[in-house]
């Protein structure tokens, strides 16, 4: 049973609930939020064109990554790259020069198995975030183990099993999004939150969670249930304050106050976009990869709707960046990606068009402080497969091929 439940973990079982039921829970405050209802941008859409200055993996004989799932940069400027297949962190100057490589795989310190994440603690350290059990392994820059941040739980049965699925830290405040389980008579109790903590762990405002019965008798595969939008998008401003999607199927933005009020709530009219069979099939393909440890068939219901937001950032004048479920579709020739731009007080400014080669279904892209960018090709399903399908099997037509970082410029278009 115990060999039973580590694999369940490992492969992502927290997807197959019964029941779930998502609530709000933001700070106490008479003040009801302040709604932001946006139609049109305020100014028209512009261009910037992704300038690649150095690139590495592809067809790069000397470099090869298994999936490259976060990035980050220190003050040098030195570019972090996680891997979750290989279980390590590259690191590259920011002219391209390789500099060294952090962590590998395994239980001792400083390595890891599950790789979710990358964060600069706000002791300076870097910090790798593992699946399961939920921990923030921390390093020197240098690559020397220097403990670790334990996300609640102990590992008993009795007091349950912490899951850490993604993270973010800002100007102190660090947000993370994990599972708290524990076992019941048929299968386990599951809670999935988005929360503030402490440098030891320690839970400081929960701003959003879902809860779920888990019957292992029974198991059923319900795609919204199991995949509430705050799991899937969420940022932390310069100034500590959490932006949170609040639903998969509606354009609606929660912010929060670092302690857990939730102040605004930003809105845009918006048409979802429907999957395609490309969608669907790939989408199939995780789920039963996710499933694969349930003996027989397990009954899915998946949606007929893409999340309307999969990324939001937000750039350290306030501005909130925000990928939706039309940003690689219906656009010019040239275009790789569009992001919606917010202003601090919650006001749509503009659709931001990047020019670049790519296939927007694969490649990623990710923001850098100034004006710089990651280019990840395969990005898209490398981070899906992260989160418990790395057996994922697709078409011939699904396979992207060796995957490449290019390091780029944004440029305003000409």
């Amino acid at each position: 049973m115990n060999n039973r439940l580590s694999s369940l973990c490992r492969g992502f079982v927290w997807l197959l609930a019964l029941v779930l039921t998502t609530v709000m829970l933001p700070g106490f405050s008479l003040a009801e939020p302040e709604i932001i209802k946006n139609v049109d941008p305020a100014q028209p859409a512009r261009t910037l064109q992704l300038e690649a200055l150095w690139r590495v993996g592809g067809e790069d004989e000397e470099f090869f990554f298994g999936m490259i799932v976060d990035c980050l940069t220190d003050t040098e400027g030195n570019v972090y790259l996680l891997d979750n297949q290989l279980c390590n962190v590259e690191v590259f100057t920011a002219q391209g020069e390789h500099l060294r490589t952090l962590s590998g795989e395994g239980d001792g310190p400083g390595e890891v198995r599950i790789p979710q994440g990358l964060v600069t603690l706000p002791d300076g350290t870097l910090g790798i975030l593992e699946l399961f059990p939920g921990k923030i392994v921390k390093l020197n820059h240098e690559g020397e183990p220097r403990g670790t941040m334990t996300l609640g739980g102990n590992g008993d049965p009795q007091t349950g099993f912490v899951a850490a699925l993604r993270a973010e830290i800002r100007n102190g405040t660090i947000l993370v999004a994990a599972q708290h389980s524990t076992l019941t008579d048929d299968g386990q109790d599951r809670t999935q939150y988005l929360a503030r903590i402490s440098e030891e762990g320690e839970e400081l405002a929960r701003y959003r969670e879902a809860s779920m019965s888990l019957n292992f008798n029974n198991p059923h595969f319900v795609e919204r249930d199991l995949l509430p939008a705050f799991l899937l998008a969420s940022a932390v401003g310069p100034d500590g304050q959490v932006y949170v999607a609040r639903d998969r199927n509606q354009y609606a933005i929660e912010v929060y106050t670092p302690e857990g009020e939730l102040v605004r709530v930003i809105e845009r009219v918006f048409e979802n976009r429907k999957r395609d069979e490309r969608d669907m099939h790939r989408m199939n393909a995780l789920v039963d990869a996710w499933i694969q440890g349930f003996p027989g068939e397990m009954p899915r219901d998946l949606e007929a709707y893409e999340p309307t937001i999969s990324e939001m950032f937000v750039a350290e004048d306030g501005t909130l960046w925000v990928q939706h479920s039309r940003s690689g579709h219906d656009l010019p020739p040239g275009i790789l990606l569009s992001f919606d731009t917010f202003d601090t007080g919650g006001k749509y400014l503009q659709e931001v068009h990047f020019a670049a080669e790519g296939d927007p279904a694969y490649d990623g892209l990710k923001f850098l402080p100034g004006d710089r960018a990651l280019l990840i090709k395969g990005y898209v399903l490398a981070r899906w497969a992260s989160r418990g399908a790395q057996n994922a099997t697709f078409d011939e037509e699904e396979e992207t091929g060796a995957m490449e970082v290019v390091y780029c410029k944004m440029n305003p278009a000409p």
